[in-house]
């Protein structure tokens, strides 16, 4: 080779390249791991939405007060609360109408799930606590994340 030749590695401009390669790769992994984060809170279809309401010895007793779930799907009462608790469909106690779901007494930290109602609204109460109300709604279609 002679003086004047120019060997390939030398016929690229370097200064387009940049300079700190480490900070460049730690870059693109931090865009990589949001990218895959975004991508697997997503929820996808067939997502089971299930709806949990807790028990309290304060208003609004049942929190949430109304609760949206798809029909099908679970929903659990917790009873974080020191006393007793139950949660019955108001149905229960007015003649003619059906019984679909009452809890009996909940103990202080116990829970109470049913697997799921087909779409309609359904008020209950607290046979213990009277004052204490709550209805669960259950739509056909997954409700929105907001509605949860």
């Amino acid at each position: 080779m002679t003086e004047n030749s120019l060997r390939f590695s030398d016929s690229y401009d370097r200064s387009v390249l940049p300079r700190n390669t480490d900070a460049v790769n730690r870059s693109l992994v931090i865009v990589f791991i949001v990218l895959l984060a975004a991508c697997s809170s997503w929820p996808a279809t067939g997502t089971s939405l299930s709806a949990q309401i807790v028990m309290e010895d304060g208003s609004p007793y049942y929190v949430p007060v109304t609760a949206t779930v798809a029909s099908g799907n679970p929903i659990r009462w917790d009873n974080p609360t020191p006393t007793h608790h139950t949660v019955t469909h108001n149905g229960c106690v007015e003649d003619g109408h059906p019984c679909l779901f009452d809890s009996g007494p909940v103990p202080p930290g116990a829970q109470f799930t049913i697997p799921g109602l087909p779409a309609g609204r359904y008020p209950y109460h607290c046979r213990i606590h009277p004052i204490m109300r709550g209805v669960l709604t259950v739509t056909d279609a997954a409700p929105a994340p907001s509605q949860l």
